[in-house]
């Protein structure tokens, strides 16, 4: 993005807009270990509790219990069985996948009791493995069809999850590793990976992509690890030459939209219709076509292929202007759990909660690749809504589909027949800490504004930045920079695009009374910057730095009207709430249990009130607006209502009631859903 700043009178305020970046302003990211990052959040410590002390157990015990457990299928292999598997073929991804999310928890808050649950899993997981002399790990084809692996011989790896369920296990492998130092689960890895790569590839092997795409991104990062980790070669139980893990994840992306002799093509559903480096708009599958481009990006960071790079950039732009939500999920169709058309975003769409968590690593990669504060913009809005909407605020029941209406109510599941986002919410919470910061050659950048104290290496120098923030309900952003001694370098923060100026009209999303000259104020050491460098949407400061400098942050967060762009049929003549990065609904608890007669006329002024005791403390929106009903003669009639909007991540926490964020503007009932 290319960034112009413009300052408000007398140079308190800062603000900018821009267009697309050109390749030289690229500048690739480094990112910092989650365990050099502990978070000390008002808003996030207590979810992660949560999420570590009930939400972790309760998914394990589910998974144990659910269909004859999930854990069984591998104590079923080990015994040589051949039949009953306990749920779908892609139980074994998931539960690797809840052992990458439970890792990353772990690696920022050790717990010996769920340390040694792991450790139990994956010796079972193990002992599975060993009864295949090449490491073939895939419970469900060994137990229901062991003549059909990969999906030859008459089998169906768009059923079977072959690739998928070893992609997981990788990623799980790695993230466990780094958080305890354990590599039990790393030798199944490479195991499975190693005959991945001797049986998958180019002629003369099986010419095979992936049925769902993760592996990509895992192998990439499973060459990696092991360029970082030399000395863990030697204790591997096969020969590691982590480059052929690159070269068959650079196939499994070059091979979609290509004839295949061993494989017929998926199509559009599963990114398979062209090659994916020609593709010019993001289709079909939204959980997929995300993580498939994670890894796309992810790629790119590594081999510096220009082609990778354009692509995963075309798409992201393709899904964030004309395919996302306003609360960043993905997926307007049940059909496929697909993407639509572009601008195809009915206000009952489906938004599976893998497909915000799929984007946001999306994002995160994106970020990491270019340098650019975009992604992030994206990331935070998925983290604090189409997200974390998809766990209650008492961590054990869940949603899969995250609508922004629903007329006859909406709630969570306690456990769903395919219970594939918890594993996912956990992975992208779990991730978190890692998320707030990044460096490069030069210097530090702030990503996320989340109370914290890391450690980073910065110019060679040792670098502690702690900030204190009541983020996202408050705009205070305090962060103080303890170098081991003064060190001159760059401190890159974020500006968030929900606080700037007007911004590029090919946004899907604008405020309509966001003022001209943003909202944002910044001061080192009590001093107001005047003229800060705003470059690829970072405030940039350049100076020798010492102990105890001090940086504040002050975001303005007025309460916004949303409009979606003019070719969204579904949102005409309505608005949504956002104050923050946060976006709001309107829930019939509050609002006399009916919100679909609700109108909110252009001018409603709304106050933000903090409420602790409602929802776990969050800030409400309240106004007087209009309800609008009909008489007898079928006239519509408004009458001025108190009304409340909270926050669409709380939403069906209070029993089943209405929802809605898209709110009509109008009184005359010519957009208003109104009841009889």
């Amino acid at each position: 993005m290319k960034v112009v700043s413009a300052f408000g009178m007398m140079g308190t305020v800062v603000c900018f807009s821009g267009g697309i970046a050109s390749s030289q302003e690229f500048n690739q990211l480094t990112p910092v270990p989650i365990q050099s990052v502990k978070i000390e959040d008002s808003f996030w410590s207590p979810k992660r509790k949560l999420w570590q002390e009930v939400t972790i157990p309760d998914c394990f015990t589910k998974f144990e219990n659910d269909r004859g457990g999930a854990l069984n299928n591998f104590d079923r292999v080990r015994d040589g069985k051949s039949d009953g598997h306990a749920g779908p073929p892609w139980y074994d991804g998931l539960i690797y996948e809840m052992i990458r999310g439970s890792a990353d928890f772990l690696a920022s808050k050790p717990d010996p009791v769920l340390e040694n649950r792991i450790d139990g899993y994956i010796s079972r997981i193990a002992a599975a493995q060993d009864t295949d002399p090449n490491g073939y790990l895939n419970t469900w084809t060994q137990l229901q069809h062991p003549d059909q692996r990969w999906g030859l011989n008459g089998g169906n790896d768009g059923y079977q999850h072959e690739m998928y369920n070893a992609g997981a296990l990788c990623e799980a492998a790695v993230h466990y590793y780094q958080a305890t130092g354990k590599s039990s689960l790393l030798k199944v890895a490479v195991k499975l990976a190693n005959y991945t790569c001797e049986q998958v590839g180019p002629s003369p092997k099986h010419e095979l992509v992936p049925n769902h795409a993760i592996v990509e991104e895992a192998f990439a990062n499973l060459y990696l690890f092991f360029r970082e980790h030399h000395e863990l070669k030697r204790d591997m139980p096969v020969a590691i030459d982590e480059s052929r893990y690159l070269e068959l994840a650079q196939y499994w992306v070059e091979a979609r939209g290509r004839p295949r002799k061993d494989q017929p093509s998926y199509g559009a559903y599963n990114q398979d219709h062209k090659p994916v480096l020609e593709q010019t708009t993001i289709e079909g599958h939204a959980v997929r076509a995300a993580l498939l481009c994670a890894g796309v990006t992810a790629l790119a960071g590594i081999n510096g292929r220009h082609d990778y790079r354009e692509a995963a950039i075309r798409l992201w732009e393709n899904m964030s202007d004309k395919k996302m939500y306003v609360t960043g999920g993905i997926g307007a169709t049940a059909a496929g759990e697909a993407f639509g058309n572009d601008y195809d975003l009915p206000n009952d769409g489906y938004l599976e909660t893998c497909g915000a968590a799929g984007a946001g690593f999306f994002d995160r990669n994106l970020n990491l690749l270019t340098g650019d504060a975009r992604y992030v913009d994206a990331l935070e809005r998925e983290l604090y809504n189409g997200a974390l909407t998809g766990i209650s605020l008492a961590g054990n029941c869940y949603t899969y589909v995250n609508p922004l209406q629903a007329p006859n109510g909406n709630s969570r599941w306690s456990w769903n027949g395919c219970p594939c986002c918890p594993p996912m919410f956990l992975k992208l919470m779990g991730a978190l800490p890692g998320y707030i910061y990044a460096r490069d050659n030069a210097g530090l950048y702030v990503n996320l504004f989340v109370g914290s104290r890391a450690q980073i290496q910065v110019a060679g120098q040792k670098v502690v930045i702690k900030q204190a923030t009541g983020y996202p309900w408050q705009g205070d952003v305090t962060m103080t920079v303890e170098p081991a001694k003064p060190t001159e370098f760059e401190l890159h923060i974020r500006v968030p695009g929900w606080c700037q100026g007007p911004s590029s009209s090919d946004d899907l999303y604008q405020p309509d009374n966001r003022p001209l000259d943003g909202g944002v104020r910044l001061k080192v050491n009590g001093k107001l910057v005047e003229k800060p460098e705003i470059l690829r949407g970072y405030a940039t400061l350049h100076r020798r730095w010492k102990s105890g400098d001090m940086v504040q942050l002050t975001l303005d967060m007025p309460v916004e009207r949303i409009k979606a762009d003019v070719h969204v049929e579904a949102a005409k003549g309505r608005v949504a709430l956002m104050r923050g990065p946060i976006v709001y609904c309107f829930e019939g608890s509050d609002n006399g249990g009916g919100v679909q007669n609700l109108v909110i006329p252009p001018g409603t002024k709304f106050t933000p009130k903090q409420d602790r005791n409602l929802l776990g403390g969050v800030t409400v929106l309240t106004a007087t607006a209009t309800g609008l009903f009909k008489t007898a003669a079928n006239q519509a009639v408004s009458v001025p209502l108190q009304v409340t909007a909270t926050p669409y991540y709380a939403n069906a926490n209070r029993g089943t009631c209405q929802m809605q964020v898209w709110m009509s503007e109008h009184r005359d009932g010519s957009h208003p859903q109104n009841q009889e």
